[in-house]
């Protein structure tokens, strides 16, 4: 019945948003959210929280409030004295605690205190039979300097015997055998039609997700978007977590592979603000018939139908089919928003004025912190840029085109669109 629910209001939005008039004007965006009154209050309120959560003592009944404020404190980058010694305190109770708290604790550990607390990191890695757990674990070995993959790899297959059956382990073991893979011809994949009358969007990255990409749209009928000025649309965007946890985990990095576009919507999360997102989901998180938008209308997920979605020259390419398992594993709720995040929170870092997220794909908003008014919506540009496709059902593709260390830029891509 939820089911059924879903794809109603999901084709009332669509068929709505159809109609020009819906054309977003940012200049008519506001958010409460982004005044100082409000980043000031949101800041006074978080340290109050630090203040009497942290200070609750740590057992079964807190440890949900716990890990809650540690995402909260882990999405905003936010470490203070009190931050760290919750941190210290927690690892040194988490070997007692759920597995869900020892996730929370670890994922705040990698994000904000990388190269300390080794040692409750030992022991949660010594007792796990947790394969998320695990995967976190490694991935945080992964970063430091004396990291050896193939013990790792053996110690893994000791301890997993069925470890092929276990998504994350599978999809881990890429990460640690494979990850050098060149991805197939990028023409192949911008060129090719997924399925008929849909359109597409695809969003391109490098391996480092700290490095920003761009998003360029294909309407229904093949050609790609234009701006005014009749060359390529693109939007800046970043597909980077907080944590930098790869794709397959739940708060890693936005996976690669397939999503399905299912419309749009107004997100009620004030940080995400008042623009449209565009409504994405990955395999295993909505009815088959919807994701595959009525060409599969098999009762179970099938590997081979998503296969058969790409064009030949990617079938056999590991990192395309992430999406499909971060699927398999539970993943859920990844969507390309907007942002009202306060930009002091990441002001230093290289791919500022973006800002990361627990896995969404995020563009730049700018906005006036006295009047709340809208100075930068790259958000609107996309949503405008979507909408005038008539189409809002179809695919979203999102690749990791190369290893280089920087930014993507359209001329990257340009000489692999037929115009």
């Amino acid at each position: 019945m939820k089911y059924l629910l879903l794809q109603i209001i999901l084709f009332l939005l669509t068929s709505i948003s159809v109609f020009p008039q819906n054309k977003i004007n940012s200049k008519y965006l506001y958010s409460d959210y982004a005044l100082k009154s409000s980043r000031d209050n949101f800041k006074s309120e978080l340290d109050a929280r630090i203040e009497t959560t942290f200070s609750l003592q740590l057992n079964s009944k807190t440890e949900k409030a716990w890990s809650s404020l540690f995402r909260e404190v882990g999405l905003q980058l936010y470490k203070s004295d009190k931050v760290r010694k919750a941190v210290k305190v927690a690892a040194e109770y988490a070997p007692m605690g759920s597995v869900k708290f020892q996730r929370a604790i670890v994922e705040a550990i990698i994000i904000l205190y990388p190269t300390e607390f080794k040692e409750s990191i030992d022991s949660l890695y010594a007792a796990t039979q947790d394969p998320t757990l695990y995967s976190y674990l490694i991935h945080y070995y992964s970063i430091q300097n004396s990291f050896n993959k193939s013990e790792y790899i053996t110690e893994m297959k000791i301890r997993f015997p069925n470890w092929n059956k276990v998504p994350q382990l599978n999809y881990l073991i890429y990460y640690l055998e494979q990850d050098s893979l060149s991805a197939p011809p990028l023409k192949d994949i911008l060129s090719h039609k997924f399925i008929e009358g849909k359109t597409i969007i695809y969003s391109l990255y490098r391996k480092d997700r700290s490095y920003p990409g761009i998003t360029i749209i294909k309407k229904p009928n093949g050609e790609f978007v234009k701006s005014e000025n009749d060359s390529i649309f693109y939007v800046q965007q970043l597909a980077l977590s907080v944590s930098n946890l790869p794709g397959y985990l739940s708060q890693g990095n936005t996976p690669q592979g397939i999503f399905s576009i299912v419309g749009f919507y107004n997100s009620p999360t004030p940080s995400i603000g008042p623009t449209a997102a565009v409504l994405t989901r990955i395999p295993y998180e909505v009815p088959i018939k919807l994701w595959y938008h009525n060409t599969v209308s098999k009762s179970y997920w099938d590997i081979k139908d998503y296969k058969n979605l790409l064009p030949e020259s990617w079938q056999e390419y590991l990192p395309i089919y992430e999406s499909y398992y971060a699927g398999k594993t539970g993943r859920r709720k990844i969507v390309m928003h907007g942002s009202v995040d306060d930009l002091s929170f990441y002001d230093k870092l290289p791919y500022a004025p973006l800002t990361p997220s627990k896995g969404c794909l995020t563009t730049i908003e700018i906005w006036n912190d006295s009047t709340g008014e809208n100075i930068r919506s790259d958000q609107a540009k996309l949503m405008n840029a979507f909408f005038s496709t008539r189409q809002l059902y179809g695919f979203l593709i999102v690749i990791d085109i190369d290893d280089k260390k920087e930014a993507v830029t359209i001329e990257d891509v340009l000489p692999y669109i037929k115009d």
